[in-house]
């Protein structure tokens, strides 16, 4: 039920936005925005840019420019492409990883055959990180570059790169970074996130490095809990350390814990609820937010509870939305994070749009998909 309430909300979104692109055909049928403009670097994805640069010449053309290549982003493009029947959206996307986008979903799975390809949003990965989608479809992909300005006045965005990209509509899907509690000693090597493609082959190598026999997953909620099978993925015994009394607090009660808990002991994962994490403690005793000695245990401020001996800690605690980028240019944004957004996906300033993670909807943020 819910992936059906997902790509229902995904295809409003699509059609409110391309909606709002078109009536504005008639507003400003002349846009002085039809144009790529870059400094004197040069843009990872410069090889597409030329033939784009040419195909905007067209007064009934208008760029949209999607800051984020995520999930959110990638079925954003390919709903737009598919109701844009009269080509009139040309799209540039801003993508800050090495490649381009892949399903975070089944990143578990990733250990099954170590080829990102088989994540892939679209077809195969080329040696650049590319697929053939892109060119393709005419969009521009700026890989490894991160969007690190926007001016919403002149309508400009700036890459990371240097890259200058004016738009006429831009779409926020720069989704959301793994929370890590102020918990001491999280500064320590062997402490991760599970988030990419990087962060689990960082662990892989820090496992094979460092001998890692456990490890523990700060987290129990599905995010948590994805991590902590990933991790015994490795063939590393696997500890969930959650702060509340039952697993996924937010979805399940006592009675469902419980069977869950069955099934993961089941699978040879450890389960800890009601833990209160004091510290990550270093190899070396120390338990400030300043040593670098290698992590070697989690401290526990519970009345009994011994040191739990780990040489790897991969934190899962949940997630902020990425609107540092909007904070920074004046749109608004709730208290707590995320971008707050209308009916229609509008932020507070004209031409702005945010889609997934980032959009805050009527206070709430709705999560991976929805309303994306």
């Amino acid at each position: 039920m819910m992936a059906s309430q997902n790509m229902w909300a995904l295809a409003c979104s699509i059609f409110l936005i391309h909606s709002s692109i078109v009536d504005s055909f008639q507003m400003f049928p002349h846009s002085p925005h039809n144009r790529i403009s870059a400094n004197k670097h040069e843009s990872i994805g410069s090889r597409y840019s030329t033939k784009l640069a040419d195909s905007v010449d067209n007064s009934d053309t208008k760029r949209v420019v999607v800051i984020g290549n995520g999930m959110v982003g990638q079925r954003f493009m390919e709903n737009l492409i598919d109701i844009d029947k009269e080509k009139k959206c040309i799209i540039t996307t801003f993508c800050e990883e090495p490649r381009a986008a892949y399903n975070r979903v089944k990143l578990t799975s990733y250990f099954e055959t170590r080829n990102p390809s088989a994540l892939s949003m679209t077809t195969d990965f080329d040696d650049e990180g590319r697929t053939p989608w892109y060119e393709e479809n005419n969009v521009e992909l700026l890989l490894k570059d991160k969007a690190v300005s926007i001016d919403t006045k002149a309508k400009r965005i700036v890459g990371a790169s240097g890259k200058e990209v004016d738009y006429d509509v831009a779409v926020f899907a720069t989704g959301s970074f793994p929370f890590v509690p102020p918990i001491p000693g999280k500064q320590r090597p062997g402490v991760f996130v599970y988030r990419t493609i990087e962060d689990l082959e960082a662990m892989l190598e820090y496992v094979k490095e460092n001998n890692v026999k456990s490890a523990a997953v700060i987290g129990g909620g599905l995010l948590g809990l994805e991590a902590a099978k990933a991790v015994a993925d490795m063939k590393v015994e696997s500890h969930i350390i959650e702060f509340a009394d039952i697993l996924m607090c937010r979805q399940i009660d006592q009675g469902g814990h419980d069977a869950l808990v069955g099934k993961i002991e089941e699978m040879g994962l450890q389960v800890h609820c009601g833990a209160r994490t004091e510290s990550f403690v270093g190899a070396d005793g120390s338990t400030d937010n300043e040593s670098m000695s290698p992590v070697s245990a989690l401290r526990f401020s519970n009345e009994g509870w011994d040191d739990l001996e780990v040489q790897m800690v991969v934190v899962s605690a949940g997630i902020k939305p990425r609107d540092d980028l909007a904070r920074g240019a004046g749109i608004n944004t709730g208290e707590r994070g995320g971008i707050i957004v209308d009916d229609q996906l509008r932020t507070s300033v004209e031409g702005v749009y945010a889609i997934g993670e980032i959009a805050l909807y009527n206070n709430f943020i709705y999560g991976l998909i929805a309303p994306g």
